[in-house]
């Protein structure tokens, strides 16, 4: 097997293989050490390399599949998010603030179960300053690209992750999402990615205690989403919120025959890009073909989703983006100085706005997926945002202007509800070569069905099986 089929092999592959004795985690290891070679020039998602460490990990794990004592996840290989902190490693949150911080003396509770189920971190990922932009770069990293086109943005902020999912260079990614950041990268690379309800991960405090944030897994196939999963989630001592029930994800789910789906466009943002409009069709006829039926609602939100979010998550971030700013104005990237000045105009009423808003959005959505299995929808109005687009940039789509901040957005909407279950996973290429994706979002805390859905559809369209549904091995498809 060639090394670039190695790098792709699907987690739920590479275990069967190494429990089967014919192939080593070192073998994968090495393989995308080597993919990294070529694509990590040209896409950056890694802001640290662990590799020697991760060298005599992978030959333990092979002994342990010799012992017969391999763990769920052993031998494979994860990166993790430069947010989450990794025992041994400096959490820099993508800033040079952070840079020379020391290294951390534990690891981040949800990392350190996948730790602990035998994953092996090669790599950290790439993050924008404090997770903050909707582009993955930063003064500390540099700019982080789209393995389908150079010039395009990952997605943020796990948009590291996303880069190297696609790219061959890791086999499972970590993320956070706290307005799309999950979801975001996965839908613009092409990969799934996974935004369990609030609670069902553990997090780290405070951010355990926000109902925006969540910390889910990103992978190449919805299997592999499922495998992390099942391994990270359930109650966790040091965090209030999880959530005392678990749920398992099955492994083969059964079909969706006779199950009813609705679908809209238009989750307050209006337009979309027509190459978005056509990924969507396409992945309601994978729905039609695995024996679900479709039909158009309309949710009736408008621009305040978009304006409510804003100012939540200013007012949430707007004072410690605001410290930071004042007390290092010289190692701040730009776009976070650009938040914390935004984020004083959210007063008491305006903050109280956003949940009566949130509020509102529900009374719709609430009896809509009682009635439906699920609701399918675009992630972004548009994929083809610069890698370097700064949040003040306005783009022009499908005869309306955009801001590059959240206005694009089809994703925050269903932060600011957290409790849903929502998968973004992609459904095909697009005639401009890019992956297209969609959101498939099932009622609260319904898990279960979300990766139902998900996993009828990528029946219809396998994924990275081949080199046609894949970026082209230099990283380089569409960059001059």
């Amino acid at each position: 097997m060639a090394n670039i089929e190695v790098a792709y092999l699907s987690a739920t592959e590479q275990l069967r293989l190494f429990a089967a004795r014919e192939l080593s985690p070192v073998d994968v290891l090495e393989a995308q050490i080597t993919q990294a070679e070529i694509a990590e020039p040209v896409i950056n998602a890694f802001s640290e390399t662990l590799y020697d460490d991760a060298r005599k990990a992978a030959v333990v794990a092979e002994q342990r599949y010799r012992d017969g004592r391999a763990r769920r996840l052993e031998g494979l290989t994860l990166g993790v998010k430069e947010t989450m902190a990794v025992r041994g490693t400096t959490t820099t949150h993508g800033s040079l603030v952070h840079r020379d911080d020391p290294p951390a003396t534990r690891s981040h509770p949800w990392v350190e179960r996948l730790l602990r189920a035998g994953a092996i971190v090669h790599a950290r990922t790439t993050s924008p300053e404090f997770a903050c932009a909707w582009i993955t770069t930063s003064r500390l990293n540099g700019v982080t690209r789209n393995p389908w086109d150079s010039t395009l943005t990952c997605g943020a902020s796990s948009g590291g992750s996303g880069a190297a999912l696609a790219a061959g260079t890791t086999t499972l990614a970590t993320g956070t999402d706290i307005g799309g950041s999950i979801r975001y990268p996965a839908a613009q690379c092409g990969v799934v990615g996974y935004m369990p309800p609030h609670g069902r991960n553990p997090e780290v405090t405070p951010d355990n205690l926000d109902p925006y944030e969540h910390v889910g897994p990103l992978a190449r196939t919805v299997a592999d989403c499922a495998l992390m999963q099942n391994v990270g989630a359930g109650p966790h001592p040091q965090d209030a919120a999880t959530l005392r029930q678990r749920v398992r994800i099955p492994a083969s789910p059964a079909g969706i025959e006779g199950w009813r789906i609705a679908w809209t466009t238009d989750c307050g943002n209006g337009v979309v890009d027509p190459a978005v409009a056509a990924g969507l069709r396409t992945a309601l006829g994978q729905l039609e073909a695995a024996g679900a039926s479709i039909e158009e609602v309309d949710l009736g939100w408008g621009e305040e989703v978009t304006e409510a979010a804003r100012a939540y998550l200013d007012h949430l971030f707007g004072r410690g983006f605001a410290r930071v700013w004042e007390e290092h104005p010289e190692l701040v990237c730009d776009y976070t100085a650009w938040y914390a000045e935004r984020a004083g105009t959210c007063g008491q009423e305006r903050f109280l706005w956003t949940y009566e808003v949130a509020a509102d959005m529900y009374r719709t959505l609430g009896p809509l997926l009682a009635r439906y299995h699920a609701l399918v929808c675009p992630a972004f109005v548009t994929q083809e945002i610069r890698a370097d687009a700064m949040p003040w940039e306005t783009i022009e789509v499908a005869g309306r202007t955009f801001d590059c901040d959240y206005q694009p957005s089809l994703l925050h909407a269903f932060n600011m509800i957290a409790r849903l279950p929502i998968i973004a996973m992609p459904c095909g290429l697009g005639a401009n070569g890019l992956p297209i994706a969609v959101q498939i979002v099932t009622r609260t805390y319904d898990d279960a069905r979300a990766f139902r859905i998900a996993a009828a559809m990528e029946q219809q369209r396998p994924w990275f099986d081949s080199a046609a549904r894949r970026p082209r091995s230099d990283g380089l498809r569409h960059a001059g």
